[in-house]
Order: structure tokens, then C-alpha cells, then sequence
């Protein structure tokens, strides 16, 4: 696979979590500074290692996982993850006190998986490759990079009220459920 190639789909690939970033990232925003950019390096780099590992993964065992009958449920338990986070933060919007927002490594884990689940799939073709560890890093570090971008364009915008940074939050894991479920019903019928 050419390096076009691989930037290519490290990019399709990355917009997931980079999208997911950027939500993270708006609802990190009355934290202080520091934080709120420690935590945005955290989640970059955390979603780069999952894209990076999913990948690889893929590219040494996901063609068994693929086509096993059973499979098809991780895009099922992928989307309702998507779905429960984006009730949960429309939930949040409608509450009217201040709240703190936890930082819990196990729902970082959870988004970091379902984040990633499509690098599974990308890295069946990868096992034909020579050296597709270097393929699968190279994803990674793109990821990284979006996330990251993703993340701190997303601290640009505290004027907007919390309530309506939490409904946007909601509509895009609403919407990454959506297309997780889409995919499976589009891929199924061609």
C-alpha cells in the first residue's frame, strides 16, 4: 500500500475520534487550563493508540473475527454505547445546576474501543502487507494529530451556554450510533 494511500485512510479512519475530541473537548471546557489540555493529549493519544492497535489487530486476526456469525453484534454494542452517552448528555442538558463532569478512564476506554472498531475491520486488508505494523502507526499517529486538532479547536468556544455544548455533544454521539447502525444495514444489502 502506497503512503497516499495510507494517509488516506488514516484520515477516514481518524474522524470518528476525532469528532468524539472535539465533544470531549466541549464538554471539558470550564475545567482549568491546564487540565482541560492535559486531558485533550489524553484523549488524542489514547485514540491514536486504539486506532493504532485495532489496526494492527486487524491485520493479524480480525479476518476470523470478521466472519465469525457472530461479528455483526460489535457494531450493535458499538452504536449503543454511542447511544447511551449521547442520552446521558442530552440528560445533563437539562438539568439547570452546576455540575462537575467526572474523568473516568473506563468510559475513555469504552469510546477509545468504539472509536476504532472500523480500523478492525480496515486492517483485514492490511494482512497481506510486508510490514503492516508501520501502516498501522502511521494511522496512529494521523489520529493523534486530528484528535488533538479536534479537541483544541473545540476549546475556542466558551461563549456558548453549557446546556447547548451538551445537546451538541448528545447530537454527535446520537449521530456517530446512527451511522454505526447505518453502516451495518448499508453494508448488509449490497
Amino acid at each position: 500500500m502506497f503512503f497516499s494511500e495510507i494517509v488516506l485512510l488514516g484520515l477516514a479512519l481518524a474522524i470518528d475520534a476525532a469528532v468524539v475530541a472535539f465533544a470531549i473537548g466541549l464538554l471539558n471546557l470550564k475545567l482549568p487550563s491546564s487540565l482541560r489540555w492535559q486531558r485533550g493529549a489524553t484523549v488524542a493519544l489514547l485514540f491514536g493508540a486504539f486506532q493504532f492497535f485495532m489496526l494492527w489487530l486487524g491485520s493479524w486476526g480480525g479476518y476470523l473475527f470478521s466472519f465469525s456469525s457472530y461479528g455483526y453484534l460489535f457494531q450493535f454494542v458499538v452504536a449503543a454505547i454511542f447511544f447511551l452517552i449521547s442520552l446521558k448528555f442530552f440528560q445533563e442538558s437539562l438539568k439547570h445546576e452546576e455540575r462537575n463532569l467526572e474523568w473516568k478512564i473506563l468510559p475513555m476506554l469504552l469510546l477509545g474501543v468504539a472509536t476504532s472498531v472500523d480500523a478492525l475491520a480496515a486492517g483485514i486488508s492490511f494482512g497481506t502487507l510486508p510490514n503492516s505494523t508501520s501502516a498501522a502507526l502511521e494511522v496512529g499517529v494521523i489520529t493523534v494529530v486530528m484528535a488533538g486538532a479536534f479537541y483544541a479547536f473545540s476549546q475556542f468556544l466558551k461563549q456558548i451556554p453549557e446546556r447547548w455544548l451538551l445537546r451538541f455533544a448528545s447530537a454527535i454521539f446520537l449521530f456517530l450510533g446512527a451511522q454505526t447502525v447505518w453502516e451495518f444495514f448499508y453494508r448488509g444489502s449490497t
